[in-house]
């Protein structure tokens, strides 16, 4: 059965428990609180604050991995592109300052908890899948469009919680079905197995009610990986992995327009906004119009979507440059060697299966990186905080920085 232990079993009420307790609410808030503003308030006064006392074993522990480090340099690098931006203002630059704190914080305390046990971030996520669950299961009774058939944006679902959006919406209860999969492939045979295997169902049918391209591609990129994975690649996950890219491939031409004669319209309404971002970008190649875009209007006064690069690595490349951009690739290129690492050592591919999932999200659906507690959160932040405590050895003895590493493994020590 699920146990969610705590990182001092001697004093019930000590500071880390009570952050960890926190830490699980605030994620869990996510798909109950009623709004994203209540939620950052929480994890500023509940989570960032008291946590500041936890957390400077986890920076001293972090300045070993290059993830850290070459985040650092990537944020570093976009707050201060804000005092070349045309409109700068020190109040704004101020506000993301503050964002990249709450996220670095966000980011430490995960790596705490893996360096206190192991056990602990997966069991949050895995105790936080059940809210996601839960809330997937409400927010599909609830849906009126349930049955129309409509296609239209106002028949799109949008879940319970902070998000108001289907894509965002999409993207973090997704997230979680690869959880949902991942505990249910790996405890087979446990009856809490089936409660999450029937979850896996309900959050698939909760991306596809939310019409959300990108979240159904990214789930099944996910889950695909999963299964390629598997520790016995010759049985039957192997065959439902190739099944599940060969889906996820023909959806994809689907949406290209590639087998039909019409291609998806949120997809073509994205490449004029892309083309506009690059033709942005050529004007300033090397470091960018600063984090501080310039806001574009219609004559109306109304903002522009076009500011809006619906592309995480295209918002880089406009507001940092080349410069920017290398330094995200950076990031996601130690992450991707950690998470490969972690996979061929001992076929656990649950945080590169989180870590394509949010890739797949950020590559075609977002815009600038230092964020108050929003989506991103969950489908970045999260997992590379985990893949960070991978690389440091805190994940025992399958990883790299552990002593352990190059002796051999015990099959119990394979999860």
């Amino acid at each position: 059965m699920l146990n969610l232990p705590f990182p001092d079993r001697e004093r019930r009420w000590s500071l880390p428990n009570v952050v960890f307790v926190t830490y699980t609410l605030f994620l869990a808030g996510f798909y109950f609180v009623p709004n994203a503003v209540d939620n950052y308030k929480f994890y500023i006064a509940a989570v960032f604050l008291p946590g500041l006392f936890l957390l400077p074993r986890a920076v001293k522990l972090c300045w070993s991995s290059r993830i850290w480090l070459s985040l650092l340099a990537y944020l570093g690098y976009m707050l201060l592109s804000s005092l070349w931006s045309a409109e700068f203002s020190p109040a704004e630059l101020w506000v993301d300052v503050r964002y990249a704190a709450y996220i670095l914080a966000f980011i430490l305390l995960t790596v705490y908890w893996f360096e206190r046990d192991r056990q602990l971030p997966d069991a949050i996520m895995e105790a936080v899948t059940l809210v996601v669950i839960v809330a997937a299961v409400v927010s599909i009774i609830a849906f009126e469009g349930l049955g129309l058939f409509s296609m239209s944006t106002e028949d799109r679902l949008v879940g319970l919680g902070i998000t108001d959006n289907p894509n965002p919406s999409a993207f973090t209860y997704g997230f979680f079905g690869v959880i949902a999969l991942d505990y249910a492939r790996r405890q087979r045979g446990e009856k809490l197995a089936y409660v999450y295997a029937a979850g896996l169902l309900a959050i698939i049918v909760f991306v596809i009610l939310t019409e959300s391209n990108t979240g159904l591609l990214a789930l099944a990129a996910g889950c695909a990986l999963l299964f390629l994975f598997d520790r016995r690649p010759a049985s039957p996950a192997l065959i439902i992995a190739l099944c599940l890219g060969a889906a996820t491939a023909i959806y994809l031409a689907w949406v290209l327009g590639l087998l039909n004669a019409k291609a998806d319209v949120g997809f073509m309404n994205r490449l004029p906004i892309w083309q506009r971002i690059l033709e942005q970008w050529q004007a300033a190649p090397a470091f960018g119009y600063g984090y501080q875009p310039t806001t574009i209007l219609w004559p109306s006064g109304k903002s522009s979507i076009l500011n809006y690069a619906h592309s995480g690595f295209l918002s880089t490349l406009r507001d940092g440059g080349l410069v920017g951009l290398v330094l995200l690739l950076a990031v996601y290129g130690f992450a991707v060697r950690t998470a490969l690492s972690m996979v061929f050592k001992s076929h656990r591919a649950r945080y590169l299966s989180l870590l394509v999932f949010g890739l797949v999200c950020v590559l075609v659906d977002s815009d600038q990186m230092v964020t108050r507690p929003r989506e991103l959160w969950i489908i970045l932040w999260l997992p590379l905080a985990c893949l960070i405590a991978y690389e440091l050895g805190l994940l025992g003895d399958d990883s790299p920085s552990s002593p352990g590493t190059q002796a051999e493994r015990s099959p119990k020590n394979i999860r």
